[in-house]
């Protein structure tokens, strides 16, 4: 059974790049497997894109990454890994990501999973943002709710392919230039980082990925 799952997810991400939407005869035959069995194992569409965009995510080891976010000393700190581990993920999965965002606008399938997921990553700096307005740290004018909203709008997909596959900037500087625009667009710079976190910072539950809900979802 764990064999053939991953058969499926290995042939979906060798075919997912080139698709318009999730060919989903094209990905059975090409595991060798009956379209049945792929629903048998993933339900729909939905959670045959979750299970690869979770490989994706597992193999890019960033699972280990968002767990540093939530240990870091003090929001700012976890804001800053948090985008800069948003702009990795986008240039590690870029192949899953690009046809996520070109088949969002024609698969009313994939269209609310992918909003589900944009739910749960704004939920992430959510988290994140009323960390930093307990810590007294947001610009006027913002609360944790549109801090969020902000962070999210500059560090979405089109932001990475602007500066990495149109202007040719290397990844490391797109993540670093990311990073850089979130903090100074929602950080008051004359307050500095706050290093007693709330009782309650550690125990909130947090979706722990970008792209997904958790591992093996």
């Amino acid at each position: 059974m764990a064999h053939t799952r991953a058969r499926i997810i290995d042939a979906a991400r060798r075919m997912l790049p080139d698709a318009a939407s999730i060919p989903v005869d094209d990905i059975a035959a090409s595991a060798g497997v009956s379209v049945q069995t792929l629903y048998t194992h993933f339900g729909s569409k939905r959670g045959l894109l979750m299970a690869v965009i979770d490989s994706v995510q597992q193999e890019a080891g960033l699972y280990a990454d968002f767990e540093a976010v939530w240990q870091s000393p003090d929001g700012e700190t976890a804001l800053r890994r948090m985008i800069d581990a948003t702009f990795r993920i986008w240039n590690g999965a870029w192949a899953i990501v690009e046809f996520a965002e070109r088949a969002r606008r024609t698969d009313p399938e994939i269209l609310r999973y992918l909003r589900e997921v944009d739910g749960y990553r704004l939920s992430n700096l959510v988290s994140i943002t009323e960390r930093l307005a307990l810590e007294g740290r947001l610009r006027q004018g913002f609360d944790a709710q549109s801090a969020a909203e902000a962070a999210f709008a500059l560090s979405v997909p089109p932001v990475y392919e602007e500066l990495v596959h149109v202007r040719q900037w290397p990844p490391e500087r797109a993540a670093a230039f990311g990073v850089e625009a979130v903090v100074a667009s929602i950080i008051d710079p004359a307050t500095v980082p706050f290093l007693d976190p709330p009782a309650d910072w550690s125990a909130a539950v947090r979706p722990t990925t970008v792209l997904t809900h958790g591992p093996g979802e």
